[in-house]
């Protein structure tokens, strides 16, 4: 083999060795750093995505796994970007119908640098696919929607068309116009009416009420007061009764407390009372001689 072709093969086979890793390490960047993003949901997200920083593509996708009922994914950042505590990633279409990106909005620095263990919140927005699919249930709910409308409008018809319902829509109609000739006429009376004398008369009445009100207050004042003498006249009345009960009670000096209280006493007046009846009854069937001697 001649020495320039061994030469030119050796250049051929460095070049592709070269243009082999600059294509493996395309993205690949000295001293890059990560960071994590909390999604709710990564529906169409893969490994290697780009990550998108004001239009500008700044990292890639590195790692995607589930974290409860949320989805962590790890990116990869050119080394001089900044995250502060309120960035905000969203995942985005990258074309029209595959594809996704992560929109990465590094936040203000009022309010601090990212701590290197910080996860940034992620929203998911929807993609076409999925507003598809939303849009196929809102169509099938418009279908159920649309099934209970006929069948009210079926049941109104099937009201409306009875007879009687008719006749009794009649009526009401009648009625509402009878209702409203009357309306109109009491309106009419209304303006033809001297409004004014009205409100004077009533006017007039009301301060006759407050006159008489006020020609009556002394009189009331004056009833309430003897009210309340008579009240205190009752309550002493009572008081005195309440200490003649009591006094009657314990006395047994007197004829009507020996009465009431003295039983010995009772007894005897009881007995009196009784000989005396059988005196005058042995009177009345006998006779009696009595011998009188005044002097």
């Amino acid at each position: 083999m001649k020495p320039e072709l061994k030469v030119g093969l050796t250049v051929a086979a460095a070049l592709l060795v070269l243009g082999g890793a600059i294509w493996w390490a395309k993205d690949v960047k000295v001293g890059e750093q990560t960071a994590t993003i909390v999604f709710p949901n990564v529906s169409g997200l893969n490994q290697g995505d780009p990550v998108m920083i004001n239009g500008l593509k700044s990292g890639k996708v590195q790692t995607i796994a589930l974290a409860g009922r949320a989805v962590e994914v790890t990116i990869l950042l050119d080394p001089t970007v900044v995250l502060y505590q309120n960035a905000v990633a969203q995942l985005m279409m990258l074309e029209l119908m595959t594809g996704k990106k992560i929109e990465l909005d590094v936040g203000s620095p009022d309010a601090g640098r990212l701590a290197p263990d910080g996860k940034i919140r992620g929203i998911f927005t929807a993609d076409i696919p999925q507003l598809v699919g939303f849009a196929g249930d809102a169509i099938d709910t418009l279908r159920l929607l649309v099934r209970d409308l006929q069948s009210v409008v079926g049941n109104a018809n099937a009201i409306i068309g009875d007879a009687s319902v008719q006749e009794d829509l009649k009526i009401s109609v009648r009625n509402l116009r009878v209702a409203t000739t009357d309306l109109a006429i009491l309106a009419r009376d209304l303006r033809g009416a001297n409004i004014k004398q009205l409100l004077a008369n009533i006017d007039r009445t009301i301060n006759t009420v407050e006159t008489l009100v006020k020609d009556l207050q002394p009189d009331v004042k004056g009833a309430v007061g003897d009210v309340r003498g008579t009240l205190k006249n009752a309550d002493a009345l009572i008081a005195s009764l309440s200490e003649l009960t009591n006094k009657l009670k314990t006395d047994k000096q007197t004829l009507v407390g020996r009465l009431l209280n003295d039983e010995k006493f009772t007894l005897k007046l009881d007995s009196i009372v009784n000989n005396l009846d059988s005196l005058l009854k042995l009177g009345q069937k006998d006779g009696m001689k009595v011998q009188l001697r005044l002097f």
